[in-house]
């Protein structure tokens, strides 16, 4: 079973170190943000997809396989579809951007996370989808227009709806997992071809993963035939104790937790972290640690040093 990794061109081209670790430690290699719609597409009649076609042919260059994400995601939508007024143009831009960049990269990536994020952050008190401008445009619908676009662009890529907050112990969790039954199963119910949920698995030191709630979505997904995957893994560990060891003991086992309750009835198609090294993360400089100790959010160290928690998956996915 593959163990993944997501990287950044802007990384891959300054640091020899970054590309070399990405190589020694993973069996997956994917562009993290160079596929989204609003770096490839910025404006209506520019394309840019140098920098993906460079980390595709990175991956696939050294025996490693790719994937793609993502066509559909609320914080990559550029200006220029958020100006669109109407519905019918509104589906064809979506429909006309999936299918040129799913045919440029049919047979080179493994999948695609189709739609990313479109779960609203509370459903108890917002409503189940997240309101962006898709939705806004062409409602609930925009969700099968993706899936079956993408489809069609590339008839052997795997279909994958990811999300995140959907591991954890709470009332918001069970009802983020809920939504994601519910699109799923309405997505079947059209048949629209879906067959992956990815969890995105940014684990956090002060929430408490549900074991058993994992077992039992991943039971429900695979009733349905819809595999399982963790796609985004690091840890936000500013709400534990500071200093290397033990920031390094809370992602060890917040990271156990995750793949107990993700395995616990089979082995999911793959585990995916969210970069490389803690050199370099989003969530350093997104969700800093308030004490100003360093974040210790990936299984390997500014050094490119492997943590136990790095040993701990390469023991699991490699035991399947």
């Amino acid at each position: 079973m593959p163990l993944g990794c997501a990287i950044q061109a802007e990384f891959f081209d300054a640091d020899p170190a970054y590309r070399n670790a990405a190589v020694d430690y993973f069996d997956l290699i994917m562009p993290m943000n160079e596929l989204k719609f609003g770096q490839i597409r910025p404006t209506r009649d520019s394309w840019n997809f140098e920098p993906a076609d460079r980390l595709v042919e990175f991956a696939l260059s050294h025996g490693r396989s790719t994937r793609g994400t993502c066509h559909i995601w609320w914080n990559s939508t550029p200006d220029w579809v958020e100006r669109i007024e109407t519905a019918a143009e509104a589906e064809a831009a979506l429909v006309e951007h999936i299918e040129r960049v799913g045919d440029r990269y049919k047979g080179k990536l493994t999948g695609w996370d189709v739609v990313n994020e479109v779960i609203a952050h509370n459903p108890i008190s917002e409503g189940p989808l997240r309101r962006t401008a898709w939705l806004k445009k062409l409602g609930p619908q925009h969700i099968p227009i993706a899936f079956a676009a993408t489809a069609r662009a590339d008839p052997g890529a795997r279909l994958v709806i990811n999300d995140y907050d959907l591991e954890f112990t709470g009332p918001r969790y069970d009802a983020r997992r809920e939504v994601m039954l519910t699109i799923v199963r309405q997505l079947q119910d059209r048949n629209v071809a879906v067959t992956g949920v990815g969890i995105q698995g940014h684990l956090y030191a002060d929430r408490t993963i549900d074991k058993d709630a994992l077992e039992q979505f991943h039971r429900t997904l695979d009733g349905l035939g819809v595999g399982l995957l963790v796609t985004e893994l690091d840890v936000i560990d500013w709400e534990s104790v500071p200093g290397a060891e033990p920031q390094d003991a809370t992602a060890h086992r917040l990271v156990t937790d995750l793949l107990d309750g993700v395995f616990a009835f089979k082995a999911p198609e793959s585990v995916i972290v969210w970069g490389v090294s803690d050199r370099y993360s989003w969530v350093s400089d997104v969700l800093p640690r308030p004490d100003g100790h360093p974040s210790r959010p990936l299984p390997l160290d500014r050094d490119m040093a492997a943590k136990r928690w790095m040993a701990l998956l390469r023991q699991r996915l490699r035991s399947i």
